[in-house]
């Protein structure tokens, strides 16, 4: 892979896999966190005046905390894309080791790795790429005439 290539991969979701069972968790971790903020505010609320019925309690706490609600819904797209970004670290090196992993497994001749600066993951790139030079060494002389 040439520096330019490095520098940019094409895609954010590199893995569907990994990177969707990551915002899929994400998303369902943050539904939890609403329901169980909303569980919170109600009672909150009822324990103001415990008197009151409870469509009161759900209409004073929908009144008071509805903005709230408002802000983190506007906000569960931003985590998701920034974590996207950040799975796209380690998504994206792993989806190339996998590549030349497989390219080694059927006999081809696999490419050096070089992960971007930002990559996780990078030693690993190092070792591989150690492995990949030791088995063209390895079939260089074997190749060579013995005289």
């Amino acid at each position: 892979m040439s520096k330019s290539q490095r520098a940019k991969r094409g895609k954010e979701y590199v893995d569907p896999q990994v990177q969707g069972a990551l915002w899929k968790r994400l998303v369902a971790h943050w539904f939890a966190y609403i329901a169980v903020a909303a569980l919170l505010v109600l009672g909150l609320e009822w324990m103001s005046n415990p008197f009151r019925p409870l469509v009161d309690i759900a209409t004073a706490a929908w009144w008071t905390y509805s903005p709230l609600l408002l802000v983190l819904a506007c906000l569960i797209p931003v985590f998701v894309y920034d974590s996207i970004r950040l799975s796209h670290r380690f998504a994206g090196p792993v989806f190339r080791l996998r590549q030349v992993i497989h390219n080694l497994a059927i006999g081809a001749e696999p490419e050096r790795i070089e992960f971007r600066d930002n990559d996780f993951w990078r030693e690993i790139a190092a070792d591989l790429n150690r492995v990949i030079d030791r088995v063209a060494d390895a079939s260089a002389q074997r190749e060579e005439p013995t005289t």
